[in-house]
């Protein structure tokens, strides 16, 4: 015959089960965490793009989906478009003013879906679109020669969220562009 196992209950006088002392633990509980406060979308796509460009004051236009190609020219091969291996959320965002001049700044940031490398672009004047790329010239880093850097921002037919992303990013792009430039 098999052994009975143990009772780990008692009964209590109300005829209810009580847990036996087995149970007791002599760690504590962990403290209750208080429910973080609900944030927006905006505030939580502010709060990662100012932990990669802490100068980020607001969101202008967000595409979510963007190619970075960069422009190369050799002998060999003659001018094309090359894929940077840059993909990602597109944001175009103004940034806190010049601390030197006071002048706005703002810039075009990919969060890189494919890399640690993110897109980093501050935006100057000279912004075109053409055959349904923004072409921005300029250099990401101080000190980097000038490139061109083409961006490509997926949207799909009329009626759908992303109908019209391309035309309607480029045109805020060449407007913020516009805004530096004139301030310069």
């Amino acid at each position: 015959m098999t052994p009975k196992k143990p009772k780990t209950h008692q009964r209590h006088q109300s005829g209810h089960l009580q847990p036996s002392d087995q149970y007791d633990s002599d760690i504590p509980l962990p403290p209750t965490q208080d429910i973080p406060p609900q944030r927006t979308n905006a505030e939580l796509n502010l709060s990662v793009l100012q932990r990669h460009l802490p100068s980020t004051t607001s969101i202008i236009s967000i595409a979510p989906y963007a190619v970075v190609y960069l422009f190369t020219s050799t002998l060999q091969s003659g001018p094309a478009w090359e894929k940077s291996g840059i993909e990602g959320t597109l944001f175009v965002c103004q940034q806190s003013p010049d601390p030197v001049n006071g002048r706005e700044r703002y810039s075009v940031v990919v969060l890189n879906r494919k890399g640690l490398n993110d897109f980093i672009c501050p935006l100057s004047g000279d912004i075109d679109y053409e055959a349904g790329y923004i072409i921005l010239r300029s250099t990401r880093d101080e000190g980097e020669e000038e490139n061109i850097w083409g961006l490509w921002i997926f949207e799909e037919d009329e009626g759908s969220s992303t109908a019209g992303m391309r035309e309607v990013n480029a045109k805020i792009i060449q407007d913020c562009a516009a805004r530096v430039a004139r301030n310069a």
